[in-house]
């Protein structure tokens, strides 16, 4: 067996490790990386991995470090699944949503501000002086339908026109919608197969609703190797949330 840390080692968002058996490549987390915007865009849109030779992937849990990037896995090549508890999966469909929906926004913001830079600069050049206020104003009413909504079409137009870089998002909510279907959800304690004589069994993390310690089990011949990914894991005493399991099914705790 190997582990690969592609995410999350050295540092504390991006979460992804990949677990090679020999026989399946089983993908742990997905997760954005989150920080400066140039530096978090470069690590976001790179995928250190074929995509077409991940078997599963196991999620640990719902926050966006360790979820973000499912909708870039399953956009290009992956056939396996998302296997994660039932809670998750039901969170997944509001984050990875509203996911989407920010890197659509973001994009268009930077679009906006973008082009209403090089307009200004290019009434600046027609007319050898400052671009008054009037003219900023003027620029600002194109490129928007109303105080609090951007003018998409006109500002994709121009773009064209003009020849401009355009800053596309990550994922558009449409991709986020399709990776939901990609999701499954299961109980805690109960054994899923994600590969060749190999399953996975969550246990209660208390990080989140749905956070989960992930027991991974691979039989080979007449071995057995186990291995445990924490994810994140919660604190004791907390209110809503149960404590972090301390105690393992029996077949379970020869890690």
């Amino acid at each position: 067996m190997d582990v690969t840390f592609l995410g999350a080692a050295g540092e504390v968002t991006g979460s992804m490790h990949l677990l090679d058996t020999g026989k399946d490549k089983i993908l742990f987390d997905c997760g954005m990386f989150q920080g400066r915007r140039k530096e978090s865009k470069e690590k976001n849109k790179t995928f250190n991995i074929d995509r077409t030779r991940i078997t599963n992937m196991i999620l640990s849990h719902a926050h966006i470090d360790h979820s973000g990037r499912i909708p870039v896995l399953t956009a290009d090549g992956f056939s396996g699944r998302v296997v994660t508890t039932r809670p998750t999966a039901d969170a997944l469909e509001y984050m990875l949503m509203d996911s989407g929906h920010i890197q659509e926004s973001d994009a268009q913001y930077l679009n906006y501000k973008s082009l209403r830079s090089f307009l200004r600069q290019l009434e600046n050049n027609n007319v050898k002086q400052s671009v008054s206020n009037r003219e900023k104003t003027n620029i600002k009413k194109l490129l928007k339908k109303n105080p609090y909504e951007l003018n998409i079409d006109v500002i994709h137009k121009l773009q064209n026109q003009y020849e401009l870089d355009i800053v596309t998002p990550l994922y558009t909510m449409n991709e986020a919608r399709q990776s939901l279907g990609f999701i499954d959800g299961y109980p805690f304690h109960y054994p899923v197969t994600i590969g060749e004589h190999t399953t996975v069994k969550f246990y209660v993390a208390g990080h989140i609703l749905g956070s989960a310690f992930s027991v991974v089990t691979i039989k080979r011949n007449d071995k057995t190797s186990r291995i445990l990914y924490t994810g994140d894991i919660g604190r004791f005493g907390k209110p809503i949330l149960k404590d972090p399991t301390l105690v393992f099914d029996e077949e379970d705790r020869d890690i």
